[in-house]
């Protein structure tokens, strides 16, 4: 295989747990997949951010507008220079290779959740036209994740990368929940999933979309925190 990040030709001879695991495709190398740090215990409670305390000052705020909201997000990875690499990539450059890179993490994380309603975070129909995918759903549907698409976009936005800290928090409501998956959503678990969350406004937002349909519980998973 050729490595999509480091672009090096791997060699290697095949295990017979290889080919057991041949329908998930390898697309990084095992240096480039060592570079990737993986969330510890080292984090805050309530978003993954790493942080010496139990709760972050991000989420102290967050409770404050949400007193009720049972918040709990899980993230695979820490943002770091190899994961800018990754989106870069694979949401700017359009690699839709790339949605197979952690297939087997996500699956795995994801199992827990099979009686919730997996929903991923939309992308407008101007930025589906531009890249050609959703990359949230390329990384469910690699990893063989059942999901529901009850969100849409109805209008485009700035790249999140390009807006400072204050612009994202300020943001307005961009999300619609779809009529037809109301009923199918009411009083369910619903685990919202998203590829990186930095300041949690995006992920509140389609909180609050979903109010519509009283959900049990409402989680949030991202690949990158």
């Amino acid at each position: 295989m050729t490595c999509l990040l480091c672009c090096k030709r791997q060699t290697k001879e095949l295990s017979i747990s290889d080919f057991w695991l041949l329908h998930r495709k390898k697309v990084l190398c095992s240096y480039c997949l060592s570079r990737f740090v993986q969330v510890d215990k080292h984090v805050c409670r309530f978003c993954s951010k790493a942080c010496a305390e139990k709760i972050c000052s991000d989420c102290r705020k967050w409770q404050k507008l949400y007193p009720s909201y049972e918040f709990k997000n899980e993230s695979l990875y820490f943002y770091n220079e190899v994961m800018e690499e990754f989106m870069q990539r694979y949401k700017f450059y359009g690699d839709y290779r790339l949605r197979f890179a952690f297939a087997k993490k996500f699956a795995g994380r994801l199992r827990k959740y099979k009686d919730w309603m997996i929903i991923p975070i939309p992308v407008s129909k101007e930025r589906f036209f531009l890249r050609g995918f959703n990359q949230v759903e390329g990384l469910l549907l690699a990893s063989n994740i059942r999901f529901c698409l009850a969100l849409t976009k109805p209008y485009d936005r700035a790249y999140q990368s390009h807006k400072t800290r204050e612009e994202r928090l300020q943001e307005k409501q961009p999300f619609l929940l779809m009529e037809k998956r109301m009923n199918e959503l009411y009083r369910k678990k619903i685990l919202l999933v998203d590829d990186i969350y930095t300041t949690g406004r995006t992920l509140f937002h389609a909180y609050d979309a979903l109010k519509k349909v009283w959900p049990k519980k409402v989680r949030t998973f991202t690949l990158a925190r």
